[in-house]
């Protein structure tokens, strides 16, 4: 039986979870923030990586019910669907870094026009295919909820995403 390591959050942050959480965060909604503001608990520092996540996707859930004042039918009618977008999304964010690491290389080393237009087209790809998911998800979730509600869904996932980025740049730069 093997025993699962157990981090704190600032732990996990700093061991590479921020990707996780990111996408999560992409995916999910305003959790992250709540659990932020309200300072390390004892529970809290107990947390594994994936009660994190557990509690995050939970928060969002309630979050999501409450603004939209969806039923529970229509919740796991959404949650399919965002779970359905998974593993392409993460997919798309790790090809994206591996393209950021590329390019900041590039500029920092100096490269031929090949490499340069190597990176152009990539980016072009990534871009063309986070656009066909976009559109994808927006049509599976036009489905399940009204014109306005999918609206505010991608409302509320950019606002929780921005405060991610904000929180996330903030322990960087306090560590």
């Amino acid at each position: 039986m093997t025993s699962r390591r157990r981090l704190s959050p600032r732990a996990c942050l700093r061991a590479g979870a921020t990707a996780a959480v990111l996408l999560m965060g992409a995916i999910l909604l305003p959790a992250a923030p709540v659990l932020a503001q309200s300072g390390p608990t004892p529970q809290a520092q107990e947390m594994t990586r994936e009660e994190m996540l557990a509690a995050i996707h939970a928060q969002f859930e309630r979050e999501m019910v409450q603004e939209l004042g969806l039923d529970r039918q229509t919740m796991g009618a959404i949650r399919d669907v965002m779970t359905s977008m998974v593993e392409r999304r993460r997919d798309l964010y790790q090809r994206r870094r591996a393209l950021r690491t590329l390019s900041r290389e590039f500029h920092e080393t100096g490269g031929d026009e090949a490499t340069a237009r190597r990176i152009l087209s990539e980016t072009r790809a990534i871009r063309s295919q986070e656009a066909l998911l976009e559109a994808e998800e927006e049509s599976q979730l036009l489905q399940i909820m009204s014109p306005a509600e999918v609206l505010r869904f991608q409302a509320l996932r950019d606002d929780f995403n921005e405060r991610i980025r904000r929180m996330h740049r903030g322990r960087i730069d306090g560590i």
